[in-house]
């Protein structure tokens, strides 16, 4: 711009300065807050479960409820019974047809190819399987020998004779 000195007219320009720097200001917020903003996912999460509490084994599961698990041979188990996807699906579609409220609980083996349970996964889904509750093993607790103070690690045992 330049400036005329002498004459009195109006400026006709418009000022842009301002409104630049309050979109700048604006931009920067957005930027912010975008990567905080909450995104939906609808998840179910356990309660607390108090650490006196008993895990069931898989081996005592109730003859009601079903559990699948994913192998790292590429079958699976249908209650501990050894069959390939197709098997087991064949036999789950006629137990989850029209019942939505039935759960199947889903394991996955040590080892399992990701891309293997993600499968059976949606085999299980086709078949007709609404709900589907994950198992996991229970934590292993980490016994502390009588002689470590203050929860130190206690000392190796001793090397067995040869």
């Amino acid at each position: 711009m330049s400036m005329q000195l002498g004459a009195k007219r109006p400026v006709t320009d418009i000022n842009v300065t301002p409104l630049i720097d309050v979109v700048l200001v604006l931009l920067i917020i957005f930027m912010v807050l975008t990567p905080l903003a909450e995104k939906q996912m609808f998840m179910r999460v356990p309660e607390y479960e108090p650490p006196n509490t008993q895990v069931v084994p898989p081996e005592s599961v109730p003859p009601d409820q079903i559990v699948l698990t994913a192998l790292k041979n590429g079958r699976v188990l249908l209650n501990k019974q050894d069959l390939t996807v197709d098997e087991a699906m064949a036999k789950l579609k006629p137990v989850f047809e029209g019942h939505y409220s039935k759960v199947l609980f889903f394991n996955a083996q040590d080892g399992t190819r990701y891309e293997f349970a993600v499968k059976v996964l949606d085999e299980a889904h086709k078949a007709g399987v609404n709900t589907i509750g994950m198992m996991t093993d229970p934590p292993m607790v980490e016994a502390v020998g009588e002689g470590a103070a203050g929860g130190a690690p206690a000392a190796p045992p001793p090397a067995p004779p040869q």
